[in-house]
């Protein structure tokens, strides 16, 4: 990329819980059966993995959610790490997943993670309002009657390697929160934001929430890189050259990340505070480079959460 050329970027910050929700954090599977192999190398995120071929099936079960019998659930989130084998070539694989509340009697629709890439990769399906197409109850998230199945395919022959089959689970605790706006566009790069190698956008969203109790208000992506659209290969921009801290913060809050902390898939904690209203301003900055930051149009999309601990 040379000097001359300039960048065309929007950020798509996207409000995933219009209200406010505890989650359960990422949960393993403890138990097991079907036609992958070595399947417990699925259950932790680590160096072990499962590995399947297409047509192959497999359910996971086990879970430990510990979710309150006087909740509503609002939403199922599925994370994948996965990659193919062989790389290149015309090779492409996917993963179909289901979930089931009934120990396997009927089965939610399928949601498809892929093409799968032949270096790993994260693929979190569903999300914290999505209910996979039906309603839920508490008790329906035992080890023992809560399953997820997943089957491989491809049009070819490749084999799929699957680290970990992750589940988190939201429900409604009574908080409520609103973000404005849902959307922040960062503009047109220039070549001074290339030159002093950041583009800064302060004040650009703002979180109001309320809380009968304790509570933190955390920020995650929800994809490890940009979505890309552009003449160019996709330079896999990642999500971390997304910066973000807390310009001001009013109401019932005791604790802000005040300094540029970069956005990753795990939740990091942007504010705490006591029962009560509040409100919390962002700010974010784009890291740019000539390597990673080609002409185009970008998107990220990001969420927060509120739980009450």
């Amino acid at each position: 990329m040379t000097r001359k050329l300039f960048l065309g970027l929007v950020a798509w910050g996207l409000l995933a819980l219009p209200l406010g929700a505890q989650d359960t954090g990422w949960r393993n599977p403890s138990q097991d059966y079907g036609d992958f192999r070595n399947p417990k190398g699925a259950y932790y995120d680590d160096t072990d993995y499962a590995w399947a071929e297409p047509g192959q099936t497999h359910i996971f079960f086990g879970y430990e959610f510990l979710i309150p019998q006087t909740v509503e659930i609002v939403g199922i989130e599925v994370r994948l790490d996965v990659r193919r084998h062989p790389a290149g070539g015309p090779f492409v694989a996917y993963l179909d997943v289901q979930l089931s509340g009934d120990s396997g009697a009927t089965w939610t629709r399928a949601y498809t993670a892929g093409p799968i890439e032949s270096d790993w990769s994260v693929f979190i399906l569903g999300g914290p309002t999505d209910r996979w197409g039906r309603v839920w109850r508490p008790e329906e998230f035992e080890p023992s009657t809560f399953r997820v199945r997943l089957t491989a395919w491809a049009p070819r022959w490749p084999t799929i390697y699957l680290d970990w089959v992750a589940v988190r689970i939201y429900y409604s605790t009574g908080l409520t929160l609103e973000v404005a706006p849902k959307t922040v566009s960062l503009g047109t790069l220039t070549l001074v934001d290339y030159d002093q190698g950041y583009l800064d956008r302060l004040g650009a969203q703002a979180v109001e929430l309320r809380s009968p109790a304790t509570w933190i208000l955390s920020i995650a992506a929800v994809r490890a890189v940009w979505s890309y659209t552009g003449t160019l290969p996709d330079p896999k921009k990642p999500c971390g050259h997304l910066l973000w801290r807390v310009e001001y913060a009013e109401g019932s809050v005791d604790a802000v990340e005040k300094d540029f902390i970069p956005l990753s898939l795990s939740e990091r904690a942007v504010a705490k505070g006591r029962a009560g209203m509040a409100k919390v301003s962002l700010s974010f900055r784009l890291l740019v480079d000539y390597d990673t930051t080609w002409p185009g149009t970008y998107s990220l999309d990001f969420r927060y959460t509120l739980t009450s601990p």
